[in-house]
C-alpha cells in the first residue's frame, strides 16, 4: 500500500539506504505515486544510496519530481529507472539533476522512450 510505504519513508527513526520498488503496482496512478514518493524521499536525501524504480509508468511530472529529489540526494550513487516510459523531456530533467548530483555512479535508463535530443541532453550533463 502506497500510504504505508510513505509513512515508513517519512519516519525519522528509520534509516533507508536502499529502496527497490521494481515492478511494484502500489497504485494505478503512477505519476501521483512517484510525486509523493519523491517528496517522501526528500526527507531521506542524505542517507539513500540506491533507488530502483523499474516499470513505473510515469509521465514527465513524475520524472521531474524524481529529478528534483536526485538533485538533493547527496549520497545517492545508484539510480535505476528502467522501463518507466521516460521520454526526451524526462531525460532532460534527469540530465539537469546529474549536473547537480555528481555522486551518481550507476544510472540505468534502459527500455525508455528517449530519443536523440534526450540522449544528447544526458550526454551533455555527463
Amino acid at each position: 500500500n502506497l500510504d504505508l510505504l510513505l509513512q515508513i519513508l517519512c519516519d525519522p527513526n528509520r534509516t533507508i539506504n536502499r529502496l527497490i520498488l521494481d515492478g511494484n503496482h502500489l497504485t494505478s496512478d503512477y505519476t501521483n505515486a512517484v510525486v509523493h514518493l519523491a517528496e517522501a524521499l526528500g526527507s531521506k536525501s542524505s542517507e539513500l544510496e540506491e533507488l530502483h524504480l523499474w516499470d513505473f509508468n510515469t509521465d514527465n511530472e513524475g520524472v521531474h519530481a524524481i529529478s528534483n529529489f536526485v538533485k538533493t540526494a547527496s549520497s545517492l550513487c545508484v539510480l535505476y529507472l528502467h522501463r518507466c516510459k521516460i521520454d526526451s523531456v524526462g531525460a532532460f530533467f534527469i540530465g539537469e539533476s546529474l549536473q547537480t548530483n555528481t555522486c551518481i555512479k550507476e544510472l540505468n535508463l534502459r527500455g525508455n522512450l528517449i530519443r536523440d535530443n534526450g540522449a544528447i541532453a544526458l550526454a551533455d550533463a555527463l
